[in-house]
């Protein structure tokens, strides 16, 4: 029996928002959500020494694996958990104690790795504001099980233009990163409070209905649920985790081989792939749903025909990638960053390769999540995180910057051909399963 809180959207029962509107609304939210992101990295180059966005590289690479461990891709299991969901404040609960637990699993690491104060400070600043971004993802959840897509964009965008005034105005004023972060966590910090927590924001009309709701939006705290949903969401969490220490393994492998004058110039071109990635996010979580029912229901035809456009998209947003950063690719870096990363031109081609194919991977990873195939993502990145470290050690040394890239394409080949097996054959066991019934009966 269901535990889910009662259902307050009253208005919006029995309709559900079109793929086109959520991904409207998705893709505008994460569109700037995302130039937000850019932005903060482009004013870092242009304000700091490349050695100091290399810091902040690192600081990203070390805490992103640890807070997306801790994300434990909730948001997910409580859209696709059906009659077995567990009351939202099991939810938050839950993130509130992982998400303690992953910023001192971070503290613990940089003192393991005998960091110096300096960036030990900027990796803990990038872990608070990637903190305060977890609990806000747990209210998102909320908001896209009742179709409130639209609630979810304003709050990204809101964080996102915040986030880029606080660190513009506090690193031109300190000329300090640490500073300059800080201001990005007080951003975040006013979004959580201000809009996501707030009861009108999810159609309670006033605290005296959240609280006739027995606490709708609070924590709660049921020893056997949260074992039970730590269970059921652990594995998403060594999934995502695997799935961003794509991008984190080669940075170790360029701080450590090259340097974090390089790492800074790795992370600025890397930028690139995010314009793209956007795009798939917001159309990975505004067909998750769908993907979900679909195959819940038992429609393997609508779930592979979803399938198969949304890797049509992610093809066609790489090559465009790749013809752009051909022929126009040295003067995007000389415009958005300085002229010692527009040096490196050469390697964007290759960054688009690694993303065209990767994004294929991402949408094959959403209908992964949506099937319910939890554990055996965690195999899959598994192994494609050997393949890259394997060839980060082989290449980098090598080849420098550009072997960091061919090393990403070789992980994301793997985990793209690996993918398509695992889907495959569930669907083909879905469908037999259904054809036996069928005859049965």
């Amino acid at each position: 029996m269901s535990t889910e809180a009662p259902n307050v959207f009253t208005p919006e029962q029995g309709e559900r928002s079109s793929l086109a509107s959520d991904f409207s609304w998705t893709f505008v939210g994460n569109a700037i959500y995302a130039a937000g992101q850019f932005a903060t990295l482009t004013l870092l180059t242009k304000l700091v020494r490349p050695e100091l966005v290399g810091q902040y590289a690192l600081g990203l690479a070390l805490v992103y694996p640890l807070m997306m461990l801790a994300n434990m891709q909730l948001r997910s299991v409580m859209n696709s958990s059906g009659r077995d969901r567990a009351q939202f404040g099991q939810y938050l609960s839950l993130r509130l104690l992982t998400t303690f637990a992953a910023f001192t699993a971070i503290f613990c690491i940089t003192r393991l790795l005998r960091y110096d104060w300096e960036l030990t400070e900027v990796v803990l600043m990038v872990g608070v504001g990637y903190g305060i971004e977890t609990i806000s993802d747990v209210y998102y959840a909320r908001l896209q099980l009742h179709d409130r897509m639209a609630e979810i964009s304003k709050s990204l965008m809101a964080r996102a233009v915040l986030s880029v005034l606080a660190l513009a105005a506090v690193t031109y004023i300190t000329k300090s990163v640490v500073w300059g972060i800080a201001g990005v966590a007080a951003a975040r910090a006013i979004v959580l409070f201000g809009y996501d927590t707030r009861e009108r924001t999810h159609l309670l009309r006033s605290r005296t209905e959240w609280y006739l709701l027995n606490g709708e939006l609070a924590p709660r705290f049921n020893a056997r649920e949260q074992r039970q949903l730590l269970w059921r969401s652990l594995p998403l969490g060594i999934v995502v985790m695997l799935t961003t220490l794509n991008s984190s393994i080669p940075s170790f492998f360029i701080k450590h081989g090259i340097g974090e004058r390089d790492l800074g110039i790795f992370s600025a071109l890397g930028l690139t792939i995010s314009v793209g990635n956007m795009a798939v996010v917001s159309l990975g979580q505004s067909a998750f749903t769908r993907l979900s029912r679909a195959y819940a229901a038992g429609n393997i035809a609508a779930f592979g025909s979803l399938l198969v456009v949304l890797l049509t998209c992610g093809a066609g947003l790489g090559v465009c990638g790749m013809l752009i950063s051909k022929f126009a690719g040295r003067e995007i870096l000389a415009l958005l960053f300085r002229p010692e990363y527009a040096e490196r031109a050469d390697l964007l081609p290759w960054i688009m390769a690694a993303g065209a194919v990767l994004f294929m991977a991402q949408f094959l990873g959403f209908g992964m999540t949506a099937a319910g195939f939890y554990h055996s993502q965690v195999y899959l990145n598994i192994l494609a995180n050997v393949s890259l470290v394997a060839a980060c050690y082989w290449l980098v040394a090598d080849k420098g910057l550009l072997g960091a890239i061919l090393a990403m394409l070789i992980a994301a080949i793997v985990q793209l051909v690996v993918s398509a097996a695992i889907l495959a054959a569930g669907m083909r066991t879905k469908t037999s399963v259904q054809a036996e019934t069928f005859e049965a009966a």
